[in-house]
């Protein structure tokens, strides 16, 4: 009788995701055959030379989108590999809860810049035609790119706490208010994101600002400038001179106790990881500051402005990914640690 009922849902099941992925194919199809229109559109009354440097642009384009696509799947994988090495790295603690949700938050972010936006725009599906879609898509691409900057900004106050206060640490910064800082930040990056979806509709068929453009413009580099870059870097930077300080204090110290290795180790971690940091979010705020300053004079000019807005993506997406290489590289207790992850993963 159970063999049966199973049977009979698994017949249910089997249809009902038929019947989705059939409408997900329509509607892809549907996409693919509006943004096809309105290139081909867009390509009329232009002289051949300038045709010529457009689809040199849009070539460049193309494999920066695949590139940005290979990236983003590869930075997934090494973030499942630093969520579960997470596990491995001793005593739980709110450190520990941190690099486990930088990981996860770094995962979105790198799936909706690299999957989402520059898988898309590489398969000539361009999900934003829509009005409902291109809100959420800024939203949510937004709001996930500066909640994983600040877990990692959060990551770092952690832990200058517990070198700094490390009895106050072990007494106060239990794994549960860990959890709550980290609904905190989320709560607060989605707020500061909310805007969009108000500001973005579609334009002519395009996505892009609507209504007062001239304010939004305005917060946009406040967020672009300030919450994505100026102060997460301000605040990685002035922690990071705190760990440099205190690993070469520790060099003349000779300490043999765990915790003290373990110190040492997570200072070095994310020195390094912040390094990588400070140098993905200087790329990107200079291509922020010539995508805000370009001036759109000819066709050519938009194809220009299309590959800016596209290598944007390419800083933010390393900046989510290379955590796991960071840390396995500059850290001795971490590698120790992934070692044991792979073990449990082999004896599985």
């Amino acid at each position: 009788m159970k063999a049966s009922v199973s049977k009979e849902r698994i017949k249910h099941f089997t249809k009902f995701t038929a019947v989705v992925t059939f409408i997900i194919i329509l509607w892809i199809f549907h996409v693919y055959t509006i943004n096809i229109g309105r290139s081909n559109q867009m390509m009329q009354n232009i002289s051949i030379a300038e045709r010529e440097e457009i689809k040199i642009l849009d070539t460049i384009k193309a494999y920066t989108c695949l590139l940005g696509l290979i990236l983003a799947s590869l930075g997934i994988f090494f973030n499942i590999l630093s969520f579960k090495t997470a596990h491995f790295l001793g005593k739980y603690n709110s450190s520990i809860v941190f690099i486990k949700l930088l990981a996860v938050w770094d995962s979105v972010a790198v799936f909706q810049d690299g999957v989402i936006n520059l898988g898309g725009r590489y398969f000539g599906i361009d999900l934003t035609v829509f009005a409902l879609v291109c809100r959420i898509n800024h939203f949510h691409g937004w709001g996930s790119s500066y909640t994983a900057n600040f877990h990692l900004v959060a990551l770092v106050i952690d832990r200058f706490i517990a070198l700094k206060f490390p009895v106050y640490y072990r007494v106060r910064c239990k794994p549960r208010y860990a959890h709550l800082a980290s609904l905190l930040i989320m709560t607060t990056c989605y707020s500061l994101s909310s805007p969009a979806i108000y500001f973005f509709s579609l334009k002519n068929g395009i996505c892009s600002m609507t209504g007062n453009a001239f304010f939004f413009e305005w917060y946009l580099q406040f967020l672009s400038y300030f919450i994505y870059s100026s102060l997460p870097f301000s605040l990685i930077f002035i922690f990071n001179l705190y760990f440099i300080y205190y690993l070469s204090t520790m060099r003349k110290v000779s300490s043999t106790s765990e915790r003290d290795f373990q110190n040492r180790c997570m200072a070095l971690m994310l020195v390094t990881v912040s390094i990588s940091f400070l140098t993905f979010t200087i790329s990107c705020a200079v291509l922020v500051i010539w995508y805000f300053n370009f001036e759109h004079r000819r066709p050519r000019d938009y194809a220009l402005s299309s590959l800016i807005e596209v290598a944007l993506e390419i800083p933010a997406i390393f900046n989510s990914s290379l955590n796991f290489i960071f840390f396995y590289l500059s850290g001795k207790g971490y590698r120790v640690a992934a070692g044991k992850m792979l073990s449990s993963l082999v004896s599985k």
